[in-house]
């Protein structure tokens, strides 16, 4: 089993629940079991919501996910140069991070050009 998906998506959480979906649908077709699935939704919506609230709008943000028989990667990049306040305000002990944190197994925030890096364990 082996999945690799990446969206540039603008601040729009339409745009996300789309992608949401999309990648329940994956899973689900790789047989992920219906628990990990939902936890992973809400990594998805919480990290996006955690962009959301803190990046200014017009900025658009590139969500990869790679799945393989053992986790689940979801990955928050922002093409370009990334701003100091951008990552200080993703790194924030906010709402949408603490229920990021209680699901994944690993969180890092800005780290190797990343701005977000949540693993989910399958």
């Amino acid at each position: 089993m082996d999945l690799r998906l990446t969206v540039d998506l603008p601040r729009d959480l339409d745009r996300m629940n789309t992608l949401r979906h999309i990648l329940d649908g994956a899973l689900s077709g790789l047989g992920v079991s219906e628990q990990a699935r939902t936890d992973i939704g809400l990594i998805v919506s919480e990290t996006w919501a955690n962009v959301i609230a803190h990046v200014r709008v017009g900025v658009a943000f590139q969500v990869r996910a790679t799945v393989d028989e053992i986790q689940c990667v979801i990955e928050v990049t922002h093409p370009g140069e990334q701003a100091a306040d951008t990552v200080n305000a993703l790194t924030a002990s906010g709402h949408s991070l603490k229920v990021v944190r209680s699901l994944a197994d690993a969180v890092d925030v800005d780290r190797d050009g990343l701005l977000m890096k949540v693993t989910k364990l399958l």
